[in-house]
């Protein structure tokens, strides 16, 4: 028998964890969803006493993605192309030689721009294209440029389309925004200020795309103020030089330290950390929530309690997420699917300081959720660099035809009740080439379950490309249960996969039925996300991919012959393997097993009588014309 399982455009995935999360750890650290690629000490990085915050860069030139890691005595440039062997590629000194706690790095374009609290240091400039000519690693660098307009700031903002650094917390302005034009990042000038506010600890620009059609098109700064005057200030920066205060934020519950935060993607509401509100009101760790969708008038809505009482710092987002370090609790990964209720969920974690998770200020201080790769970059204070790959999570549903019974509305579990199901998968054994997964196993107590969730038997999802699905992005055996939730190996769980968060199509396939796919590419994210194929809610690829069978959807069963056809008479057909399985001569003759010609899976393959499993090939091809034929719906 021709095996046709083998899927022609199945991409290469050889990435493998360096060190896994297993029952809740990863080594000694605390994670849920999230793997340990790697880690680098602070003498790794080239520094000493802690590393502050931290951003990323790849290289348009060839995809290299790099760590800048802001530490105590300057700044660390760090190879992660190998995200499970990262190559320290040099290190910048701070300026004049001087250590300070706060370190602040970020980019423009190929540009590197550094600042710290450190007295005098003003603006490094770093030409990041250098990072390609290092032939022998660790470099000590020196700076491109510097800018000495002003001297200590707490904190840089680069904006990403606009040649413009933001700074703020400097000598310089009131503390207020400092804006430097960065044209020319070997010359840099000043471009405006913006003092009448007052002492501002963190700022986030962006190009307004909101909903408030009387700003959209403007660059929209958010300005975070502290020192007994905690509030969020939205300011239109579009022209530097006339630079307007639109609307302060109202009061919000139990402030503290108005410390830094990010709008949602759709630029709908803007989350914010609380530094110390933890600590003065003895709270777990919150994110606030302000619905700014009229910029003029932000309202407070709610915040986000945390599971542990450790004080919150840098938060981005990112794919629907908010990528939140929050010291002694390490990274946190909330769902904002329901932030215009005021609602975030925890989806994923990794904890860096493994001592506690209390209100100190350890553990981890920024992280980096925007590499292609999916890799997420973690600065921890003492413990230093963490390279991290969130887990994606997906819940599908999908019934099968053989199986399935109208009077239960599920699926029945024969191959479970009569011992028959293998505790390993089986497509890799049947010449299905795997991408990334492969080799999964259950437990026999698995095989215990009844009722609803009883296991039926072992499929496979793949998640493919969104724009070509023909492109197979990654795969994962898992177990199909009588109700059609589709699990992982342990019975409950969510099918997990290590992609980047974002829009995949994912297809359905069973070892002797036709595979189904989504009609459109899906989110497909580290938080739990759920598709229906079996009701109609998700639209499947092709024409007439599923069988109707009353007010269900089903794969078609009696692709005996796994291949691409379903076919009842002629060269490669369905039927003739089923009639070879009872012996080839006795058609009344029968056969118990796990095999691919028990098309109704009731465990035992009959050629004839009742409940064969010759003739659903027969109705399923048309049930009138023998040389008729069905071809599954996958690209």
């Amino acid at each position: 028998m021709r095996l046709h399982l083998l899927p022609l455009l199945a991409l290469p995935f050889t990435l493998h964890a360096q060190t896994p999360c297993v029952n809740g750890f990863a080594g000694p650290y605390p994670c849920s969803n999230i793997d340990l690629m790697a880690s680098m000490s602070l003498a790794q990085l080239g520094t000493v006493t802690n590393v502050a915050d931290l951003w990323g860069w790849t290289d348009p030139l060839d995809g290299t993605e790099y760590a800048i890691v802001g530490g105590r005595t300057g700044t660390s440039f760090v190879d992660i192309s190998n995200p499970t062997a990262p190559v320290l590629t040099g290190f910048l000194p701070a300026h004049n030689n001087v250590s300070s706690l706060w370190r602040d790095v970020d980019t423009h374009g190929n540009w590197c721009f550094i600042g710290s609290e450190a007295a005098g240091h003003g603006l490094q400039v770093f030409d990041l294209t250098r990072l390609r000519n290092v032939t022998t690693p660790p470099q000590t660098f020196t700076e491109d440029a510097h800018y000495n307009g002003f001297g200590n700031s707490h904190s840089i903002f680069v904006d990403k389309t606009e040649p413009y650094v933001y700074v703020v917390g400097s000598n310089q302005a009131n503390g207020g925004l400092f804006i430097v034009n960065v044209s020319n990042p070997l010359a840099p000038t000043l471009a405006g200020t913006f003092p009448f506010e007052g002492y501002i600890h963190e700022n986030t620009v962006f190009d307004y795309h909101g909903p408030d059609t009387e700003h959209v098109g403007k660059r929209i700064c958010f300005n975070f103020h502290i020192n007994a005057n905690d509030r969020v200030t939205i300011v239109d920066v579009t022209d530097k030089t006339d630079i307007n205060l639109i609307s302060t934020t109202p009061a919000y519950t139990g402030p503290s330290l108005c410390h830094q935060g990010w709008l949602t993607e759709d630029h709908r509401y803007l989350l914010m950390n609380d530094e110390g509100d933890e600590q003065l009101y003895n709270y777990n760790t919150r994110t606030h929530i302000f619905n700014v969708q009229d910029l003029d008038a932000p309202v407070y809505i709610g915040y986000f309690s945390g599971p542990n009482p450790s004080f919150d710092h840098n938060l981005y987002t990112h794919q629907g997420l908010v990528w939140e370090a929050n010291y002694t609790s390490g990274l946190h990964i909330l769902d904002a699917a329901n932030v215009s209720s005021g609602t975030l969920s925890l989806a994923a974690s990794f904890d860096t300081y493994t001592a506690n998770n209390g209100k100190s200020y350890n553990g981890a201080w920024g992280n980096y959720p925007y590499f292609a790769s999916g890799n997420v970059i973690v600065s921890s204070y003492g413990e230093g660099l963490f390279i991290l790959k969130p887990r994606l999570s997906l819940r599908m549903r999908a019934l099968l035809e053989g199986p399935f019974t109208t009077a239960t509305d599920l699926m029945h579990d024969s191959l479970r009740v009569k011992g028959l199901l293998p505790l390993t998968e089986p497509y890799t054994a049947l010449g299905y080439t795997h991408v990334g997964g492969g080799g999964e196993s259950m437990a026999a107590s698995v095989l215990t379950a009844t009722g609803d969730d009883a296991i039926v038997d072992w499929v496979v999802l793949e998640l493919r490309d969104a724009t070509d699905p023909s492109i197979i992005r990654a795969t994962r055996s898992a177990l199909i249960q009588r109700d059609g939730d589709i699990v992982g190996t342990d019975g409950t769980s969510p099918v997990q996969f290590s992609l980047k968060p974002g829009p995949y199509h994912v297809a359905v396939r069973h070892r002797n039925h036709f595979g189904a796919m989504t009609a459109a590419p899906v989110d497909v994210s580290v938080a739990v996300r759920s598709y229906d194929l079996s009701d109609g809610s998700t639209s499947t690829y092709g024409t007439e991919a599923m069988k109707t069978i009353g007010g269900r959807r089903a794969l078609w069963s009696g692709n005996s012959w796994v291949d691409e056809q379903l076919r009842y008479v002629g060269e490669e057909n369905d039927r003739d393997p089923i009639l070879l399985a009872v012996g080839g001569l006795v058609p009344t003759a029968t056969v118990t097993g796990y095999l691919l010609t028990d098309v109704n899976m009731d465990g035992q393959v009959r050629y004839v009588g009742e409940r064969n499993d010759r003739d659903p090939i027969l109705v399923n091809i048309g049930g009138n014309v023998p040389t008729a034929t069905r071809t599954e719906q996958l690209p």
